[in-house]
């Protein structure tokens, strides 16, 4: 309505006439010499009518009308009463000897109090023209500032809206009634629902899991108007059926301009993945704390077991060749994130470095072990290892072979696997007059960690070692024991 008013003065002000209203006023000679002028005009009007004249007075009233709104009130009363002495003297009677006449005497007493009535009111229109005009120039900027600020603050508008919709956390409103007066697309996407669907609806009809954890916080906002920060809100949506989740939520009243709460300002973040991240972070250390634990009784079992047969260097050399052992299965293990090993590359690392000969299958050597089977055949293969490298094919130009095949014998409910070390080529054989420690770690790694059976034969052309290792120490596949 202000800019419709404005344009219409506007188009009032820049019309000839108004183009002129007092535009000398701050020129007091320009305004004299016009009256001066018009008052010259008016008299020669005046002269060219006759003597004999139905309206005499009549060409002077535009002298001082034209003067008063070009130049304002001075020139104004300057053409008046130049006006008024030369109408005065026009009407003098020679005849009479030079005295007024009854009609001429009334004619000029009504013609000075008449014309400095046009010309006040004449002065005051010209004033109230002018204040119009610049009060339409000062409506016009003004509505121009207010298009200007209107229009920045639709964009201010337009781009916290979009901040609020694209935003990567949750954002929503809800009444006093707890029903969705606004929602953003992170929100929605959470529960389970387009933004549309939410609005006018009540959180619980939407979310009814929710309910028992949310909803008496919601209404502690409600009745006490506190911010509530740091709040854990767990449940099911329609988002993700079936899933239990975990939200952090900050609750902040709302109010309206006069102050009453209004409803609840909602910011949620979901932390499902933080807190199932922290859940296998502490299972971890406990893990690791039970795995440590172990593998210091182990490495102690090992060292008090461990015979200095030979002397220090050969006690040192025996010590650490089974903790390297115990490292090996360790490093695949992590590497693996101990969801077990690889049968094939537990073997393959402790064996290919003697030029060891495997004969297993893919589908042997996809078998994974899980982290104590892994632990336990890693030492043994180091222990056989080592004994031949001492005693053995391996200490002279001979052969070993590792063998892998599933088998079944009548006495086995499900097929085992056995595996067998067999050399040749190396020096003599006989059976030991007495079972060493290595002999004793192979056997009660096997029947006891692996849970399967062992047997030695100490032929004359080389001994063999047959282990029957049970399905159970398996997790399978590379893939499945992944998954």
């Amino acid at each position: 309505m202000a800019a419709s008013v404005t344009l219409e003065q506007v188009q009032l002000g820049s019309h000839w006439p108004f183009a002129w209203c007092h535009r000398w006023v701050r020129r007091p000679w320009a305004g004299a010499t016009l009256a001066i002028a018009l008052v010259v005009i008016g008299l020669a009007v005046r002269l060219a009518m006759g003597a004999d004249a139905p309206a005499p007075l009549l060409p002077f009233y535009p002298a001082f009308v034209i003067a008063a709104f070009v130049g304002g009130r001075m020139p104004g009363y300057l053409a008046a009463v130049l006006s008024w002495i030369l109408a005065f003297y026009l009407f003098l009677d020679p005849a009479q000897g030079w005295h007024l006449g009854r009609a001429s005497a009334i004619a000029f007493a009504v013609f000075v109090p008449t014309s400095v009535i046009v010309l006040e009111v004449v002065h005051r229109l010209c004033r109230s023209a002018v204040a119009l005009m610049a009060l339409a120039r000062r409506l016009e900027r003004e509505a121009r500032w207010q298009d200007g600020q209107r229009t920045e603050l639709l964009g201010v508008i337009d781009e916290l809206q979009a901040i609020y919709d694209q935003a990567p956390v949750g954002l929503g409103l809800l009444d006093a009634d707890l029903k969705f007066t606004r929602i953003n697309r992170a929100l929605a996407e959470m529960n389970g629902f387009t933004a549309e669907e939410h609005l006018g609806r009540k959180v619980f009809d939407l979310l009814p899991d929710l309910r028992q954890s949310a909803e008496p916080v919601l209404r502690k906002v409600l009745d006490a108007g506190e911010v509530i920060r740091g709040v854990e809100i767990s449940g099911e949506t329609p988002a993700r059926p079936g899933v239990k989740r975990t939200w952090s939520e900050v609750f902040y009243p709302v109010h309206s301009g006069d102050g009453e709460r209004r409803g609840v300002g909602i910011f949620c973040v979901e932390i499902t993945d933080l807190k199932q991240a922290q859940e296998r972070e502490h299972l971890l250390t406990r893990e690791v704390d039970h795995r440590a634990k172990n593998l210091l009784s182990v490495v102690q079992s090992i060292v008090r077991m461990t015979k200095p047969a030979g002397g220090v260097e050969e006690y040192r050399n025996s010590l650490q060749g089974r903790i390297a052992a115990i490292n090996r299965a360790h490093s695949h293990l992590a590497r693996h994130r101990w969801d077990g090993v690889p049968l094939g590359i537990l073997v393959a690392e402790e064996l290919e470095a003697y030029g060891i000969v495997m004969d297993m299958a893919s589908d042997v050597r996809a078998l994974v072990l899980n982290p104590a089977a892994a632990q336990a055949l890693g030492m043994v293969l180091h222990e056989l290892a080592t004994n031949s490298a001492k005693y053995g094919a391996l200490s002279t130009d001979g052969e070993v072979t590792f063998i892998g095949r599933w088998e079944k014998s009548s006495n086995d409910a499900e097929p085992m696997l056995a595996c067998r070390w067999k050399e040749r080529g190396g020096p003599a054989v006989a059976p030991p007059t007495r079972q060493g420690f290595g002999t004793r770690l192979i056997e009660g790694s096997v029947r006891q960690s692996l849970r399967g059976k062992v047997e030695y034969r100490f032929l004359p052309e080389g001994v063999e070692c047959d282990m029957m290792l049970p399905r159970a120490i398996f997790l399978g596949s590379p893939a499945v024991a992944q998954n």
